[in-house]
């Protein structure tokens, strides 16, 4: 049975605490993802129709923000420019979205990420997303 005295942020606070910039990304997508299918649920049981339509917009954004999430923390194992294998002990440069480059093809780029214009710095590498 669930302990009603520790609030939902609390709650969810115990679930992020200790865990690193990353860990947290991938548990908040696997959260958004899941909050997406509860609006769905919520929206097939609402009768008002206006009710029913933002909460079906409500599922789309958190599913959006789950994707989003996801990009942002699943490694690629190749060079986005030459296609070069860059296994997770490799050396290898991503920006925050995980695009993913070889040190060669990286500094071609002066560490600026060609797609967004974001940071290449060394890539985190973590088990388990």
């Amino acid at each position: 049975m669930a302990d009603n005295s520790i609030s939902p942020d609390k709650l969810i606070a115990s679930l992020l605490e200790g865990k690193s910039r990353r860990e947290i990304m991938v548990i908040l997508a696997r959260l958004e993802h899941g909050a997406a299918g509860i609006y769905e649920s919520l929206a097939n049981q609402e009768k008002n129709q206006k009710a029913r339509e933002a909460l079906l917009a409500g599922g789309q954004r958190e599913e959006q923000n789950s994707v989003l999430l996801k990009l942002m923390t699943t490694t690629k194992d190749k060079c986005e420019k030459c296609g070069k294998p860059v296994p997770d002990a490799a050396d290898a440069l991503a920006c925050s979205f995980q695009c993913t480059f070889c040190t060669d093809c990286a500094s071609g780029y002066n560490r600026v990420c060609p797609n967004c214009s974001g940071e290449l710095n060394p890539r985190s590498v973590a088990a388990g997303a």
